[in-house]
């Protein structure tokens, strides 16, 4: 597998393999807790992977022993000590803004659990469009045991991923899961250990890269653009993305044309073949 570094970063890091992008949050001795700094360094990637067409997944994971348990404590006591309810109100919108930005990414997006995600690291994962995990990680959002609740989302992720009974005795409770626990709730799509974690998440990823990317961008966008509406109003949404599609790009017409060719002369079709990338 070829990788190739991109740009230095302070706090994270960001590197292409193949026709991926893998960020991973880099403060291991603080287990990943978000900065400010941070969070302009991920925007910063985002842009990268909305820009290059060659990248059609961004995997997200932690250095060292965790993914991330949540905002930096200094930070965050600053905010949320402010004589101003405004100061903590606009440090809430700052990470949610980069929540928002990560799930609305033209590509698939996977969170790799490679340990403790908790509060704001658990609410981040939920903006990703899976969520991959260590047997041996440790997932939570856990606020409700410090007197505090969710404000990055996970009140509202969280139903609309796994329903709200479960999504209320996950967010309430302050309860941890395993792995294990993570896909029987219907957070994390699969769990391995902790030593074949990145092969496994790189064979997923690989379902994805030998694509095309405009078609699985659009399909992404149109699926969670219409989560929220009425099935009749989410299908027409489907049909007008499917429409913008053809308008913008000549790949769908010539993989269509392309496969009545192969099946005239019996090849294979694209769908049991790799598309190399652009």
């Amino acid at each position: 597998m070829t990788t190739e570094t991109d740009q230095k970063f302070d706090q994270i890091l960001f590197e292409r393999r193949e026709a991926s992008g893998w960020l991973s949050l880099n403060r291991p001795h603080a287990r990943n807790a978000t900065t400010l700094r941070m969070f302009d360094e991920m925007e910063q990637v985002f842009e990268v992977v909305r820009r290059d067409r060659a990248i059609r997944a961004l995997v997200l994971t932690g250095a060292g022993e965790s993914f991330c348990i949540g905002s930096d404590l200094g930070q965050l006591e600053k905010a949320m000590t402010s004589e101003s309810l405004a100061v903590f109100r606009d440090y809430l919108m700052r990470i949610n803004n980069v929540l928002f930005a990560l799930e609305s990414l033209p590509v698939p997006t996977i969170a790799m659990i490679n340990g403790r995600a908790r509060a704001g690291g658990f609410e981040m994962l939920l903006a990703c469009d899976f969520v991959i995990t260590a047997h041996e990680a440790l997932l939570g959002d856990v606020h409700t045991p410090f007197g505090h609740m969710p404000g990055a989302g996970a009140t509202q992720r969280l139903p609309r991923k796994i329903g709200m009974q479960r999504a209320l005795e996950i967010i309430l409770s302050g309860k941890w899961l395993t792995g294990q626990e993570a896909v029987a709730y219907g957070i994390a799509i699969s769990t391995a250990p902790l030593r074949d974690l990145v092969s496994v998440t790189e064979s997923f990823v690989r379902q994805f890269t030998t694509k095309p990317r405009d078609c699985v961008s659009q399909a992404k966008r149109a699926a969670l653009s219409g989560s929220d509406l009425p099935l009749r109003a989410a299908v027409d949404l489907e049909v007008q993305t499917y429409l913008e599609l053809l308008a913008t790009s000549d790949e769908p017409k010539q993989m269509f044309l392309q496969n009545l060719r192969n099946r005239a002369v019996g090849k294979p079709d694209a769908a049991s073949s790799r598309v190399t990338a652009m």
